[in-house]
Protein backbone atom coordinates (compact mmCIF):
# COMPACT_ATOMS: atom_id res chain seq x y z
CA UNK A 1 0.00 0.00 0.00
CA UNK A 2 1.35 3.41 -1.00
CA UNK A 3 1.86 5.81 1.84
CA UNK A 4 -0.30 8.93 1.66
CA UNK A 5 1.28 12.25 2.64
CA UNK A 6 -0.73 15.42 2.83
CA UNK A 7 0.54 18.93 3.43
CA UNK A 8 -1.22 22.23 3.92
CA UNK A 9 -1.39 24.44 0.84
CA UNK A 10 -3.25 27.73 1.10
CA UNK A 11 -6.00 28.30 -1.45
CA UNK A 12 -5.08 30.62 -4.27
CA UNK A 13 -6.16 34.22 -3.88
CA UNK A 14 -7.49 36.17 -6.87
CA UNK A 15 -7.02 39.93 -7.01
CA UNK A 16 -8.14 42.20 -9.86
CA UNK A 17 -5.75 44.94 -10.98
CA UNK A 18 -7.36 47.68 -13.04
CA UNK A 19 -4.66 49.49 -15.00
CA UNK A 20 -6.72 52.67 -15.31
CA UNK A 21 -5.46 54.52 -18.38
CA UNK A 22 -6.67 58.11 -18.24
CA UNK A 23 -9.77 58.68 -20.43
CA UNK A 24 -10.16 54.98 -21.33
CA UNK A 25 -13.56 54.41 -19.67
CA UNK A 26 -11.86 53.63 -16.38
CA UNK A 27 -14.46 55.39 -14.21
CA UNK A 28 -17.18 53.19 -15.70
CA UNK A 29 -15.07 50.08 -15.09
CA UNK A 30 -14.47 51.16 -11.50
CA UNK A 31 -18.22 51.70 -11.08
CA UNK A 32 -18.90 48.12 -12.15
CA UNK A 33 -16.11 46.74 -9.96
CA UNK A 34 -17.37 48.66 -6.94
CA UNK A 35 -20.85 47.20 -7.43
CA UNK A 36 -19.27 43.74 -7.24
CA UNK A 37 -16.68 44.16 -4.50
CA UNK A 38 -17.75 47.16 -2.42
CA UNK A 39 -15.02 48.03 0.08
CA UNK A 40 -12.95 45.20 -1.36
CA UNK A 41 -12.13 47.58 -4.22
CA UNK A 42 -9.27 49.92 -3.31
CA UNK A 43 -8.06 52.99 -5.22
CA UNK A 44 -4.28 53.01 -4.90
CA UNK A 45 -2.31 56.10 -5.95
CA UNK A 46 1.07 57.71 -5.53
CA UNK A 47 1.51 61.09 -3.90
CA UNK A 48 1.62 63.15 -7.11
CA UNK A 49 0.11 63.19 -10.60
CA UNK A 50 2.94 61.45 -12.46
CA UNK A 51 3.68 58.79 -9.83
CA UNK A 52 4.37 55.26 -11.04
CA UNK A 53 3.35 52.24 -8.96
CA UNK A 54 5.12 49.05 -9.93
CA UNK A 55 4.81 45.40 -9.03
CA UNK A 56 6.62 45.80 -5.71
CA UNK A 57 4.18 48.48 -4.52
CA UNK A 58 1.20 46.31 -5.41
CA UNK A 59 2.66 43.17 -3.85
CA UNK A 60 3.37 45.02 -0.60
CA UNK A 61 -0.12 46.48 -0.33
CA UNK A 62 -2.00 43.32 -1.28
CA UNK A 63 0.17 41.21 1.01
CA UNK A 64 -0.55 43.50 3.96
CA UNK A 65 -4.32 43.65 3.50
CA UNK A 66 -6.16 40.39 2.81
CA UNK A 67 -9.48 42.24 2.42
CA UNK A 68 -8.41 43.65 -0.96
CA UNK A 69 -10.17 41.89 -3.83
CA UNK A 70 -9.65 44.50 -6.53
CA UNK A 71 -7.30 47.42 -6.94
CA UNK A 72 -7.54 50.35 -9.34
CA UNK A 73 -5.12 53.16 -10.13
CA UNK A 74 -4.03 55.63 -12.81
CA UNK A 75 -0.51 55.02 -11.56
CA UNK A 76 -0.26 51.23 -11.98
CA UNK A 77 2.38 50.11 -14.44
CA UNK A 78 3.14 46.77 -16.04
CA UNK A 79 4.53 44.18 -15.56
CA UNK A 80 2.11 42.51 -13.17
CA UNK A 81 3.38 41.39 -9.77
CA UNK A 82 4.35 37.77 -9.21
CA UNK A 83 3.40 36.69 -5.70
CA UNK A 84 3.23 33.09 -4.55
CA UNK A 85 -0.34 32.11 -3.74
CA UNK A 86 -1.91 35.15 -5.45
CA UNK A 87 -3.16 35.42 -9.02
CA UNK A 88 -3.47 38.94 -10.38
CA UNK A 89 -6.24 39.49 -12.94
CA UNK A 90 -5.38 42.56 -15.00
CA UNK A 91 -8.00 44.81 -16.63
CA UNK A 92 -6.54 46.56 -19.68
CA UNK A 93 -8.73 48.75 -21.93
CA UNK A 94 -7.58 50.37 -25.17
CA UNK A 95 -9.19 53.35 -26.92
CA UNK A 96 -8.90 54.75 -30.41
CA UNK A 97 -6.13 57.35 -29.91
CA UNK A 98 -7.87 60.17 -31.80
CA UNK A 99 -11.08 59.61 -29.86
CA UNK A 100 -9.06 59.67 -26.65
CA UNK A 101 -7.45 63.01 -27.56
CA UNK A 102 -10.84 64.60 -28.20
CA UNK A 103 -12.14 63.26 -24.88
CA UNK A 104 -9.07 64.66 -23.12
CA UNK A 105 -9.88 68.17 -24.32
CA UNK A 106 -13.57 68.05 -23.41
CA UNK A 107 -12.77 66.61 -20.00
CA UNK A 108 -10.34 69.49 -19.42
CA UNK A 109 -13.17 71.96 -20.00
CA UNK A 110 -14.85 70.55 -16.87
CA UNK A 111 -11.83 70.87 -14.60
CA UNK A 112 -10.70 73.74 -12.44
CA UNK A 113 -8.55 76.14 -14.49
CA UNK A 114 -5.85 75.87 -11.82
CA UNK A 115 -5.07 72.30 -12.97
CA UNK A 116 -2.67 71.75 -15.87
CA UNK A 117 -5.26 70.10 -18.11
CA UNK A 118 -8.09 72.42 -17.09
CA UNK A 119 -6.03 75.55 -17.61
CA UNK A 120 -4.78 74.35 -20.98
CA UNK A 121 -8.16 73.24 -22.33
CA UNK A 122 -9.84 76.43 -21.19
CA UNK A 123 -7.16 78.59 -22.83
CA UNK A 124 -7.79 77.26 -26.34
CA UNK A 125 -10.42 75.91 -28.64
CA UNK A 126 -10.01 72.20 -29.46
CA UNK A 127 -7.74 72.84 -32.44
CA UNK A 128 -5.49 75.13 -30.40
CA UNK A 129 -5.40 72.61 -27.56
CA UNK A 130 -4.27 69.79 -29.85
CA UNK A 131 -1.72 72.02 -31.57
CA UNK A 132 -0.28 72.99 -28.17
CA UNK A 133 0.16 69.33 -27.24
CA UNK A 134 1.92 68.63 -30.53
CA UNK A 135 4.29 71.58 -30.03
CA UNK A 136 4.92 71.48 -26.29
CA UNK A 137 3.69 68.22 -24.71
CA UNK A 138 4.61 65.23 -26.91
CA UNK A 139 4.32 62.87 -23.95
CA UNK A 140 0.58 63.64 -23.83
CA UNK A 141 -0.16 63.01 -27.51
CA UNK A 142 2.49 60.69 -28.97
CA UNK A 143 1.47 57.00 -28.82
CA UNK A 144 0.44 57.38 -25.18
CA UNK A 145 -1.05 53.90 -24.78
CA UNK A 146 1.91 52.05 -26.29
CA UNK A 147 4.21 54.10 -24.06
CA UNK A 148 2.20 53.19 -20.96
CA UNK A 149 2.16 49.45 -21.66
CA UNK A 150 5.70 49.09 -23.01
CA UNK A 151 7.66 51.79 -21.19
CA UNK A 152 5.72 52.12 -17.91
CA UNK A 153 4.70 55.63 -18.97
CA UNK A 154 8.26 56.96 -19.08
CA UNK A 155 8.59 59.16 -22.17
CA UNK A 156 11.96 60.24 -23.51
CA UNK A 157 11.55 59.43 -27.22
CA UNK A 158 8.81 58.52 -29.69
CA UNK A 159 7.70 54.90 -29.15
CA UNK A 160 8.74 52.63 -32.01
CA UNK A 161 8.16 49.20 -33.47
CA UNK A 162 9.89 47.39 -30.60
CA UNK A 163 7.67 49.19 -28.08
CA UNK A 164 4.59 48.28 -30.11
CA UNK A 165 5.65 44.63 -30.00
CA UNK A 166 5.97 44.79 -26.21
CA UNK A 167 2.59 46.54 -25.86
CA UNK A 168 0.90 43.96 -28.10
CA UNK A 169 2.33 41.22 -25.88
CA UNK A 170 0.64 42.85 -22.87
CA UNK A 171 -2.64 43.01 -24.80
CA UNK A 172 -2.40 39.35 -25.81
CA UNK A 173 -1.82 38.23 -22.22
CA UNK A 174 -4.25 40.57 -20.46
CA UNK A 175 -6.85 38.60 -18.51
CA UNK A 176 -9.62 41.19 -18.95
CA UNK A 177 -9.03 42.97 -22.24
CA UNK A 178 -11.41 45.59 -23.58
CA UNK A 179 -11.95 48.17 -26.28
CA UNK A 180 -13.73 51.37 -25.25
CA UNK A 181 -15.89 51.55 -28.38
CA UNK A 182 -16.76 47.85 -27.99
CA UNK A 183 -17.47 48.18 -24.30
CA UNK A 184 -20.46 45.84 -23.97
CA UNK A 185 -18.84 43.09 -26.05
CA UNK A 186 -15.72 43.41 -23.91
CA UNK A 187 -17.73 43.14 -20.70
CA UNK A 188 -19.63 40.05 -21.88
CA UNK A 189 -16.31 38.30 -22.55
CA UNK A 190 -14.83 39.44 -19.25
CA UNK A 191 -17.81 38.12 -17.31
CA UNK A 192 -17.62 34.76 -19.08
CA UNK A 193 -13.91 34.15 -18.64
CA UNK A 194 -13.57 35.47 -15.08
CA UNK A 195 -16.58 33.74 -13.52
CA UNK A 196 -14.63 30.53 -12.71
CA UNK A 197 -12.68 32.75 -10.28
CA UNK A 198 -15.50 35.17 -9.41
CA UNK A 199 -18.76 33.18 -9.77
CA UNK A 200 -21.02 36.14 -8.93
CA UNK A 201 -19.26 38.64 -11.22
CA UNK A 202 -21.81 40.92 -12.87
CA UNK A 203 -20.35 43.84 -14.83
CA UNK A 204 -23.44 45.83 -15.80
CA UNK A 205 -22.88 49.56 -15.54
CA UNK A 206 -24.14 53.09 -15.97
CA UNK A 207 -21.66 55.26 -17.94
CA UNK A 208 -19.56 57.46 -15.66
CA UNK A 209 -17.56 60.64 -16.26
CA UNK A 210 -18.48 60.91 -19.95
CA UNK A 211 -16.55 63.70 -21.66
CA UNK A 212 -16.53 63.00 -25.39
CA UNK A 213 -18.02 65.64 -27.68
CA UNK A 214 -21.63 65.03 -28.63
CA UNK A 215 -22.14 66.41 -32.10
CA UNK A 216 -25.69 66.38 -33.55
CA UNK A 217 -25.80 64.66 -36.90
CA UNK A 218 -22.24 63.36 -36.64
CA UNK A 219 -21.62 60.25 -38.71
CA UNK A 220 -20.88 57.26 -36.52
CA UNK A 221 -17.93 54.91 -36.83
CA UNK A 222 -14.22 55.35 -37.44
CA UNK A 223 -14.84 57.21 -40.69
CA UNK A 224 -17.05 59.63 -38.79
CA UNK A 225 -14.33 60.11 -36.18
CA UNK A 226 -11.73 60.86 -38.85
CA UNK A 227 -14.05 63.33 -40.57
CA UNK A 228 -14.82 65.08 -37.27
CA UNK A 229 -11.12 65.37 -36.42
CA UNK A 230 -10.29 66.78 -39.84
CA UNK A 231 -13.11 69.29 -39.58
CA UNK A 232 -12.18 70.52 -36.10
CA UNK A 233 -8.37 70.29 -36.31
CA UNK A 234 -7.76 70.99 -40.00
CA UNK A 235 -6.06 68.66 -42.46
CA UNK A 236 -2.46 69.57 -41.64
CA UNK A 237 -2.82 69.17 -37.86
CA UNK A 238 -4.85 65.99 -38.35
CA UNK A 239 -2.03 64.48 -40.42
CA UNK A 240 0.49 65.38 -37.71
CA UNK A 241 -1.58 63.79 -34.97
CA UNK A 242 -2.13 60.60 -36.98
CA UNK A 243 1.62 60.34 -37.60
CA UNK A 244 2.26 60.80 -33.87
CA UNK A 245 -0.15 57.94 -33.12
CA UNK A 246 0.98 55.37 -35.67
CA UNK A 247 1.90 52.83 -32.98
CA UNK A 248 -1.26 53.48 -30.94
CA UNK A 249 -3.40 52.95 -34.05
CA UNK A 250 -1.70 49.61 -34.62
CA UNK A 251 -2.14 48.68 -30.96
CA UNK A 252 -5.83 49.59 -31.17
CA UNK A 253 -6.27 47.35 -34.23
CA UNK A 254 -4.46 44.48 -32.50
CA UNK A 255 -6.50 44.82 -29.30
CA UNK A 256 -9.73 45.00 -31.28
CA UNK A 257 -8.85 41.80 -33.13
CA UNK A 258 -8.11 40.03 -29.84
CA UNK A 259 -11.34 41.24 -28.20
CA UNK A 260 -13.32 39.88 -31.16
CA UNK A 261 -11.46 36.56 -31.01
CA UNK A 262 -12.37 36.12 -27.36
CA UNK A 263 -15.97 37.18 -27.90
CA UNK A 264 -16.36 34.71 -30.78
CA UNK A 265 -15.52 31.88 -28.36
CA UNK A 266 -18.20 32.87 -25.82
CA UNK A 267 -21.10 30.38 -26.08
CA UNK A 268 -24.34 32.05 -27.20
CA UNK A 269 -22.48 35.35 -27.44
CA UNK A 270 -25.27 37.33 -29.11
CA UNK A 271 -27.86 36.19 -26.57
CA UNK A 272 -25.50 37.04 -23.71
CA UNK A 273 -24.82 40.46 -25.23
CA UNK A 274 -28.55 41.17 -25.44
CA UNK A 275 -29.08 39.99 -21.85
CA UNK A 276 -26.16 42.11 -20.65
CA UNK A 277 -27.60 45.21 -22.27
CA UNK A 278 -30.97 44.49 -20.70
CA UNK A 279 -29.27 44.35 -17.30
CA UNK A 280 -27.57 47.69 -17.98
CA UNK A 281 -30.88 49.27 -19.01
CA UNK A 282 -32.61 47.87 -15.91
CA UNK A 283 -29.83 49.24 -13.70
CA UNK A 284 -30.13 52.69 -15.27
CA UNK A 285 -33.90 52.61 -14.79
CA UNK A 286 -33.57 51.55 -11.16
CA UNK A 287 -31.38 54.55 -10.40
CA UNK A 288 -33.81 57.13 -11.73
CA UNK A 289 -35.37 59.37 -9.09
CA UNK A 290 -39.14 59.01 -8.67
CA UNK A 291 -41.11 61.48 -10.81
CA UNK A 292 -42.19 64.70 -9.12
CA UNK A 293 -45.94 65.35 -8.90
CA UNK A 294 -47.33 68.03 -11.20
CA UNK A 295 -48.15 71.43 -9.61
CA UNK A 296 -51.86 70.88 -10.22
CA UNK A 297 -51.65 67.62 -8.32
CA UNK A 298 -49.92 69.32 -5.41
CA UNK A 299 -52.69 71.94 -5.33
CA UNK A 300 -55.31 69.23 -5.39
CA UNK A 301 -53.59 67.37 -2.57
CA UNK A 302 -53.47 70.54 -0.48
CA UNK A 303 -57.21 70.98 -1.01
CA UNK A 304 -57.86 67.45 0.19
CA UNK A 305 -58.96 66.17 -3.20
CA UNK A 306 -58.23 62.59 -4.09
CA UNK A 307 -55.78 62.74 -6.95
CA UNK A 308 -53.66 59.89 -8.25
CA UNK A 309 -49.99 60.77 -8.79
CA UNK A 310 -47.91 59.69 -11.78
CA UNK A 311 -46.37 56.23 -11.76
CA UNK A 312 -42.86 55.22 -12.76
CA UNK A 313 -44.28 52.93 -15.40
CA UNK A 314 -45.05 55.98 -17.48
CA UNK A 315 -41.52 57.39 -17.38
CA UNK A 316 -39.66 57.30 -20.69
CA UNK A 317 -36.23 55.66 -20.62
CA UNK A 318 -35.08 57.05 -23.94
CA UNK A 319 -33.04 59.91 -22.50
CA UNK A 320 -31.00 57.52 -20.36
CA UNK A 321 -30.47 54.80 -22.94
CA UNK A 322 -27.10 53.08 -22.63
CA UNK A 323 -25.00 53.62 -25.75
CA UNK A 324 -24.37 50.30 -27.44
CA UNK A 325 -22.73 48.86 -30.52
CA UNK A 326 -25.34 47.72 -33.08
CA UNK A 327 -25.48 43.96 -33.67
CA UNK A 328 -24.68 44.55 -37.36
CA UNK A 329 -21.39 46.20 -36.40
CA UNK A 330 -20.07 43.50 -34.07
CA UNK A 331 -17.52 42.20 -36.56
CA UNK A 332 -16.55 45.60 -37.98
CA UNK A 333 -12.91 46.67 -38.11
CA UNK A 334 -11.45 50.18 -37.84
CA UNK A 335 -10.84 52.43 -40.81
CA UNK A 336 -7.59 53.39 -42.44
CA UNK A 337 -5.85 56.45 -41.01
CA UNK A 338 -3.24 57.91 -43.32
CA UNK A 339 0.10 58.40 -41.60
CA UNK A 340 1.80 61.64 -42.59
CA UNK A 341 5.22 61.05 -44.18
CA UNK A 342 4.81 57.28 -43.87
CA UNK A 343 3.42 56.09 -47.25
CA UNK A 344 4.87 52.63 -46.74
CA UNK A 345 2.36 52.00 -43.95
CA UNK A 346 -0.74 53.10 -45.91
CA UNK A 347 -1.65 49.62 -47.19
CA UNK A 348 -1.59 48.17 -43.66
CA UNK A 349 -3.96 50.83 -42.43
CA UNK A 350 -6.15 50.38 -45.50
CA UNK A 351 -6.59 46.72 -44.56
CA UNK A 352 -8.48 47.91 -41.50
CA UNK A 353 -11.15 49.69 -43.59
CA UNK A 354 -13.53 46.86 -44.47
CA UNK A 355 -16.54 48.42 -42.77
CA UNK A 356 -17.56 51.15 -40.37
CA UNK A 357 -17.80 50.82 -36.61
CA UNK A 358 -20.19 52.64 -34.29
CA UNK A 359 -18.16 54.56 -31.68
CA UNK A 360 -19.50 54.46 -28.11
CA UNK A 361 -18.62 57.32 -25.88
CA UNK A 362 -17.54 56.13 -22.44
CA UNK A 363 -15.85 58.22 -19.79
CA UNK A 364 -12.71 57.41 -17.83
Amino acid sequence: MVRQIQTFVAAERFVILHYHTFKNAGSTIDYALHRNFGEGLVAFHGGYDDAMLGADHVAGLVGSDLSIRALTSHHLRYPKPVVRGTRFIDFCFIRHPLDRIRSLYHYGLKLEPTTWLGGLAQSFDERGFVAHLVLHAPHAINDVQVNLLACAGFYARPPGAADLQDACAVVDRACALGIVDMFDISMVSIEHYLRPMFPALSMEYVPQNVSSPQEPGREEGAYGLAAACRQVWGDALYAQVVALNEQDLRLYAKAREEVMRRYALVPNGEARLLEFRERCAALAESLKPPPSPEPSELDAACQGEATEGPTQSGVSTESDAVQVLPESEVSAVPEAFEVAQAPAETEEFAALADSEQSVQRQGG
